[in-house]
């Protein structure tokens, strides 16, 4: 996709739909015209994620994020194992087009200790379909409650496709088929967003306010992800025009893994883990910090976490009263932890398993 394309495309929405003015209610989207090709252009460059949303745990206390520069997010639970094989079947398209999508997609295998391996027959975990009614993909390990019959992502491409549209939309697809989520959608993603605009936009491809709060407003929770900081230059990230937000934020259309999506995805699908148990006497989800990613764990629910060999900084984001702060640790690399309560002011304290 151009970017001037499809900026042109909202700034043609905003001009005539005049958001600056408007309210939520006096919006008309009747009003603007755009031709069969415009309609096409802007839902031939729009992704889904096709992922059950099940859990609903939110987080009470939003911890801070000062001195964290790694980011990029993925859905808990929802990865791949470690190390293993990730077979991939294209249900049609050229052989061109095929080797061109896969060489995309194995950058991801590049930087995580998984392997991506296409087949013509037989049993897959993802098949990929070439067709023009859109972008998506089944979220990570979704993919298994996917009959074999059917597809688990599509790709709006061609032989015509242009290197750059073809390298995007293969990039962008295959991270959510190994698990990753919208960036924008991140929990600490911070897009001020103009909502009336943002559904009048999005009501030109025929999605309803329900989808749209769906794929690009409602952040995941907390409990739902392991994430580091937002990062605005992943490649799971939407491009976002500066009509769309209250005060002329924007983000351009990455193109390449961030620097970021690798490190990330790096350390996700690593051997090199510490495991760690919420054993607490609380009811409530306790998030902890280490290796530059977020993790949060219910009561009773243990974690397998990237870590780092030596020099290891894990900080538990804890509450006591009214002041919240985060408890620095260092636990040395090859142990089991667990997170307990240390009395009964919402104290807590790392100690080995």
């Amino acid at each position: 996709m151009k970017n001037s394309i499809f900026f042109n495309l909202i700034a043609a929405i905003v001009f005539m739909l005049g958001f600056a003015a408007c309210q939520k209610d006096e919006l008309d989207p009747a009003a603007v015209y755009f031709s069969d090709a415009e309609l096409a252009e802007i839902n031939d460059n729009t992704c889904l994620t096709v992922i059950p949303d099940d859990l609903a745990t939110t987080f009470d206390e939003t911890p801070p994020t000062e001195g964290i520069e790694e980011r990029a997010t993925g859905m808990k639970n929802k990865f791949w194992p470690t190390g293993g094989t990730i077979r991939v079947k294209f249900l049609n398209g050229s052989a061109y087009l095929q080797n061109k999508v896969m060489q995309y997609a194995e950058q991801w295998e590049q930087n995580a200790n998984i392997n991506l391996v296409k087949v013509t027959s037989g049993n897959s975990e993802i098949r990929v379909n070439f067709s023009s009614e859109g972008n998506f993909s089944v979220l990570g390990t979704d993919a298994q409650a996917v009959s074999q019959s059917q597809k688990t992502m599509n790709l709006a491409l061609t032989d015509n496709s242009s290197e750059a549209i073809i390298r995007r939309k293969a990039l962008h697809e295959f991270g959510h088929a190994i698990g990753l989520t919208h960036e924008h959608q991140s929990p600490l993603a911070n897009i001020p967003w103009n909502v009336p605009a943002v559904y009048t936009f999005y009501e030109q491809i025929g999605w309803t306010q329900q989808k749209v709060d769906q794929q690009i407003l409602t952040k995941k929770t907390w409990a739902q992800t392991q994430h580091t900081d937002y990062d605005q230059q992943s490649i799971m990230q939407y491009p976002v025009a500066a009509q769309l937000t209250t005060n002329g934020f924007s983000i351009t259309e990455s193109t390449q893994l961030s620097t970021t999506d690798k490190n990330f995805i790096g350390r996700i699908y690593s051997n090199q883990k510490i495991k760690v148990r919420h054993a607490a006497n609380t009811t409530y989800a306790i998030t902890f910090w280490l290796y530059g990613i977020y993790h949060t764990i219910q009561p009773g629910e243990s974690m397998w976490v990237p870590a780092k060999t030596s020099g290891n900084q894990l900080s538990i984001w804890e509450c006591i009263g009214n002041n919240c702060a985060w408890d620095g640790y260092a636990p040395p690399y090859g142990y089991n932890y667990k997170i307990v309560s240390q009395g009964s002011n919402g104290n807590l304290t790392l100690a080995y398993d």
